[in-house]
């Protein structure tokens, strides 16, 4: 079972509105809450997803997805390419392939899209947590 610390923003910043898995593969589409108190400092009156939050979004998604707790190890590759704002972009599609590589290491190209403009690429390192 997840921890339910290893879930901070679904909920609070976004909800998952569709899900689809296939093998290696998901497409999983969320629609972000504009009024989230993230927007209001990020930024007051043109609120945009920080990249930190997209991140830690793909984690939370591969997590549930794969049903792990899983830590970031390391995210590279990202180019944020379009910034997602909640008003005008309010639900955006996560794409994943997720390769497990051993030892409890997965894997997760991501790319986030609206329709089919991509807005976001990057590949995440996740670690799977051991509780004791």
């Amino acid at each position: 079972m997840i921890q339910p610390l290893m879930l901070m923003f679904i909920n609070n910043l976004y909800k998952i509105i569709d899900k689809v898995y296939y093998g290696e593969e998901a497409r999983v589409t969320i629609e972000l809450d504009s009024d989230s108190v993230i927007y209001k400092a990020h930024f007051p009156g043109n609120p945009i997803t920080p990249g930190a939050c997209i991140v830690e979004m793909g984690r939370e998604i591969a997590s549930l997805i794969l049903e792990k707790d899983l830590l970031l190890e390391k995210a590279d590759n990202i180019k944020f390419l379009m910034g997602i704002h909640p008003v005008e972009t309010p639900r955006v599609t996560f794409m994943l392939q997720m390769t497990e590589q051993g030892q409890g290491l997965w894997k997760v190209r991501t790319e986030v899209k609206n329709g089919d403009n991509v807005m976001t690429k990057m590949t995440l390192w996740l670690k799977e947590t051991k509780y004791v």
